[in-house]
């Protein structure tokens, strides 16, 4: 989705709907110029970082 500052500014509600529930990113622009990107948060799944990390097996580290 793209929207102005303007936009942004007078329906912040309706911008931010796609964001907040479809995990959509917004391009804010300002006089036809990239100026933001509004992003959701994505909450880690510890879980699946967890099975991916046992996947890679042991890993040894190095002194610096």
């Amino acid at each position: 989705m793209k929207a102005t500052l303007t936009q942004l500014r007078r329906e912040t509600s309706r911008i931010l709907g796609p964001v907040i529930h479809a995990s959509q990113k917004v391009l804010i622009t300002e006089h036809g110029r990239k100026i933001a990107t509004i992003v959701p948060i994505v909450e880690p799944d510890r879980q699946r970082a967890l099975q991916m990390l046992t996947a890679i097996g042991p890993v040894e580290m190095h002194d610096r």
